[in-house]
């Protein structure tokens, strides 16, 4: 048994990520069907916003920090927003394909289903394997998810980029390797540039933090008792 134990792992593992790359396609086709649908489903109103500040870059020029919106009246319609890549990024894409709603609605799905493996990880790493297929599973295909992550707003990619810079926090904590520091650091701040409120992980960072900290001191404490029971 002790000498099957090492294979028998491998293939659990193996056969976790097949599952995981199963879930991630299964996740990207529903939230295809209907991609093509006008903004009348739930935030409607929020999200005739953000196209609007995309249909306004594309007809007025490509002036990123010079947003705008529809409802100012006579009035060029400058508008205080957040940090307007998605509007941008949907711009760009209208100038060869033209203005479609599913130019904004896919944004929002490849940020989300990008965002899975990183959810996966997390979750491996805190609680185990099986558990972490689990957990990917049901955030896959929980119906708010599906609805919030086809809609052209900034809340689903701004939650994606925070699981992957919780992800990478995470790793640097274990390894301590700095490129995962800077990395998780990039991912956070363009979470936060997109959705203020996303400032809200700062609980998860600081408790990785306090966990890395305990952790680390246990083992400091381990390691001291140890030489002193040695020590003749």
């Amino acid at each position: 048994m002790t000498l099957l134990g090492p294979f028998v792992k491998t293939r659990c593992v193996a056969r976790s990520r097949w599952l995981v790359v199963f879930i991630v396609a299964a996740a990207f086709i529903v939230r295809l069907i209907g991609i093509d649908q006008p903004f009348v489903d739930p935030w409607s109103w929020r999200q005739s916003d953000v196209a609007a500040i995309a249909r306004n870059f594309f007809e007025h020029g490509f002036h990123f920090t010079t947003p705008q919106i529809d409802w100012a009246g006579n009035e060029p319609g400058f508008v205080g927003t957040e940090f307007p890549i998605l509007p941008f990024v949907a711009a760009l894409f209208y100038k060869g394909a033209g203005v479609h709603e599913w130019i904004g609605r896919i944004q929002g799905v490849l940020f989300f289903v990008g965002a899975l493996p990183f959810f996966f990880g997390l979750v491996r790493r805190i609680f185990g394997e099986a558990e972490a297929v689990w957990a990917t599973f049901f955030y896959a295909f929980a119906p708010l998810g599906i609805v919030a992550s086809r809609a052209f707003i900034p809340d689903m990619p701004s939650l994606s980029l925070g699981i992957a810079g919780i992800y990478f926090f995470l790793r640097w904590t274990e390894e301590e390797r700095f490129r995962w520091l800077v990395l998780s650091a990039v991912l956070v701040s363009l979470a936060l540039l997109i959705k203020v409120p996303m400032a809200i992980i700062g609980a998860p960072l600081l408790y990785l933090v306090v966990a890395a900290v305990y952790e680390k001191r246990r083992s400091s404490g381990t390691e001291d008792g140890g030489l002193e029971s040695a020590a003749p």
